[in-house]
């Protein structure tokens, strides 16, 4: 994934449909509000009633870029490499999400004691196993309005949603791919995707309803959230640059849309239930706003270097601001002034530009690690099994 400003690419075709580079500042403005939403949120700071919808905004850019991803390599070489497509995925979330964890433990430990680090050891193990949500859901957590201290592994339940998405998906994808010779691959993905995003969005309703936990945590509620993005993903060449003064209006309302939301829901909402249409399809009507006027530029305040470098660090500022401010709002027993939140935001922000800087970006960009993909997968399980043996030592040794 790119992280400059220059004008799309066109991959190779081999049916007469192009799909565009995934890089697009537009998106990586999107991934800066979903992430300083969210991050605003927890640190309760005024005005961000439901910033955690932040994360219903990140579902749908993941489901547009990873489709993207797939559809170039399957336009351009007719063929779908899974592990291709799964060392990416190592290469991009395991190094910064592995170090934060480590991190995390050893902290909750150190600030928190023993009793308190028993028990995020536990929620750890779920979680270097990305079935997190999984975890949090069956143990009753209420992410939102829990009265004991929540998990400092807590956000880790939306990576495990996504990474059981990206499991499921590019099979899912292939499958489509390889029936009905005689119809195009776009009309058969676009089928898929409409099964999916009406049954999931069915689902988030009655299972709200039913149990908001389990709605709240489950792939099954979320999954038309990146389906709608997968979908977008799907229709882009038919509308790149089609009515670029449609797509200026789209960009606006989706993003009016946003801050109402974000104004007007409340931890008292149902979530996700049907509230959720609300900020998933605003979030859709920006990627399509930005998709029909792609070569028309994207405004200064989009394309500005700090809005982008929020869209960059996104990842890793999501992975750190939880347990700073969640280790520091326990170790203080008392909540936290708005001027120690806001302190605890600039350390995250900090912090996110250590792991970006110093993680994440340089292995992403491993040469090494792009020309082998056995050394990739080596690094994957490492990871892993670094994970369970800091959780083994912080549990008998800590």
């Amino acid at each position: 994934m790119g992280t400059t400003g220059k004008e799309p690419v066109l991959e190779p075709s081999t049916d007469g449909v192009e799909y565009p580079s995934v890089f697009r500042p537009d998106i990586q403005a999107l991934r800066a509000l979903a992430v300083l939403l969210v991050v605003m949120f927890h640190a309760h700071i005024p005005w961000f009633h439901a910033g955690f919808l932040g994360v219903d905004v990140f579902f749908v850019i993941s489901g547009y870029v990873i489709t993207t991803v797939l559809l170039q390599e399957r336009e351009s070489k007719a063929s779908t490499s899974l592990a291709g497509f799964y060392g990416r995925r190592i290469r991009r979330i395991l190094p910064a999400a592995t170090v934060v964890l480590i991190a995390t433990l050893w902290a909750v430990y150190h600030w928190l004691g023993v009793i308190s680090g028993a028990t995020n050891a536990t929620d750890a193990k779920w979680v270097a196993a990305f079935m997190g949500n999984f975890h949090f859901a069956s143990t009753g957590t209420q992410y939102l309005t829990a009265n004991a201290p929540p998990s400092a592994f807590q956000q880790y339940w939306s990576l495990a949603v996504e990474e059981q998405f990206y499991l499921v998906w590019p099979l899912l994808f292939m499958a489509l791919a390889s029936l009905w010779p005689r119809a195009s691959l776009q009309r058969k993905l676009i089928a898929g995707l409409a099964v999916i995003i009406a049954s999931s969005l069915l689902w988030s309703v009655v299972e709200t309803g039913q149990n908001q936990v389990w709605a709240f945590f489950s792939p099954l509620t979320r999954a038309w959230e990146l389906a709608l993005g997968a979908g977008l993903a799907v229709l882009a060449p038919y509308l790149r640059d089609r009515a670029p003064r449609l797509g200026m209006a789209l960009i606006a309302i989706g993003y009016l849309t946003i801050a109402g939301a974000t104004w007007c829901f409340s931890e008292s909402t149902p979530w996700p239930g049907s509230a959720v249409m609300v900020p998933v399809l605003a979030t859709g009507a920006v990627i399509a706003g930005g998709t029909l006027r792609q070569t028309h530029g994207f405004g200064l305040v989009t394309r500005s270097a700090p809005v982008q470098w929020f869209g960059n660090t996104s990842y890793s500022l999501y992975l750190v601001h939880w347990p700073i401010i969640i280790i520091a709002t326990e170790f203080a027993v008392q909540p936290l002034s708005t001027r120690s939140n806001v302190l605890l935001v600039l350390s995250s922000i900090i912090a996110a530009a250590i792991s970006y800087y110093a993680i994440e970006n340089p292995i992403r960009r491993s040469n090494v690690l792009k020309r082998s993909r056995a050394a990739t997968f080596v690094l994957g399980g490492s990871l892993i099994a670094a994970s369970y043996l800091a959780i083994y030592l912080e549990i008998h040794f800590g």
